[in-house]
């Protein structure tokens, strides 16, 4: 089930999985929960109610990609 909603604002983890050492921040524009075309690229995404992908515009790029929600580290402050 999805954890995050449509419009938060969150960190998390573009590459590397949450393991990764870099984060970067956006807005959720979109859950993903059944297979679907979806970012930037145009890339079909394999999404369902158990493993949710969430369609994220990054802050500093622009860019628009599908996100793992285990690679979502938290809900930004308002103030972050």
């Amino acid at each position: 089930m999805p954890q995050y909603n449509q419009g938060d604002h969150v960190e998390y983890h573009p590459i590397g999985g949450r393991h990764g050492t870099s984060t970067s921040t956006g807005v959720i524009q979109h859950v993903l929960t059944e297979p679907e075309v979806a970012g930037d690229q145009k890339q079909h995404i394999n999404a369902s109610k158990d493993e949710p992908k969430y369609e994220i515009k990054n802050d500093k790029t622009g860019k628009t990609s599908a996100i793992k929600q285990d690679n979502i580290e938290r809900v930004c402050d308002e103030d972050s």
